[in-house]
């Protein structure tokens, strides 16, 4: 398994928390900026697993 490495588009931070309450067909992965909130995305060289993202919420259909 790889490691995910998420920052924030906001303020550029790179502290977040995770909450099964915050999944989405937006934020796959429940995370959110520790300092403004905003939904965490994943960094430019993890490019690995921006495919898995583009693919995650089709399978999360039940959502919408």
């Amino acid at each position: 398994m790889s490691t995910l490495f998420l920052k924030c588009p906001c303020c550029h931070g790179s502290q977040y928390r995770t909450s099964h309450f915050d999944v989405s067909p937006w934020n796959p992965h429940g995370a959110k900026c520790i300092f403004c909130k905003s939904i965490m995305q994943v960094e430019g060289n993890s490019a690995v697993h921006a495919g898995q993202l583009i693919k995650t919420p089709t399978s999360l259909a039940h959502y919408s």
